[in-house]
């Protein structure tokens, strides 16, 4: 069920989670947070609004703008209980390593929706097989590094190699005290 379901999708799900918006509202927060490398682009939100629509996880409701008697109605979009059930199905969904390696950007806004929608168990639990599969991935890459280094001593590939692993233990940093913090607060 969740397979065919693209990340910016999920995204808006999210949003419109956190309150009732219009494709206008929606396109504000993409252009202007840290969202911003999601497409505020009307040709990919609008369609995803639609398919959302399609699905009947999101129902929309018309809005007048307050620009003038003749203002262009404006669709407020809140999320159906279906679509909260698909939001919490996706938040919930277990990591994998392949989701460690190449959608980082999708666990941080999983992470980010957890909030009023899951138990803040479910956002400690997450974080300790985030750390889990993060913790395995650097070891890997440690390895990987050791070997190119031995081969390629200085040289400018290695040294972006590293970098990545750098990065990717600044996540596994974050991630052991972000789940010391939750819990220390769940206490």
């Amino acid at each position: 069920m969740l397979k065919s379901v693209s990340t910016l999708e999920f995204a808006l799900m999210g949003l419109i989670q956190q309150k009732p918006q219009s494709g206008y509202d929606l396109r504000k927060t993409f252009a202007t947070t840290a969202m911003r490398h999601y497409s505020d682009s009307p040709g990919s939100i609008y369609p995803a609004l639609r398919r959302l629509e399609a699905r009947g996880w999101i129902s929309a409701r018309p809005r007048r703008t307050n620009e003038s008697e003749n203002a262009r109605r404006r669709r407020v979009f809140a999320l159906t209980e279906e679509g909260r059930k698909a939001l919490v199905a996706w938040i919930e969904r277990a990591l994998s390593p392949q989701d460690v390696q190449l959608r980082a950007h999708e666990l941080m806004l999983r992470f980010a929706f957890m909030d009023g929608n899951v138990p803040r168990t479910v956002a400690c639990r997450f974080l300790a097989d985030f750390e889990r599969e993060h913790s395995i991935y650097v070891a890997e890459l440690r390895r990987q590094f050791e070997e190119m280094r031995s081969n390629f001593p200085l040289h400018t590939g290695v040294l972006a190699f590293e970098s990545g692993i750098v990065q990717m233990e600044a996540q596994l940093s974050w991630a052991r005290r972000a789940r010391d913090r939750l819990r220390e607060e769940s206490q």
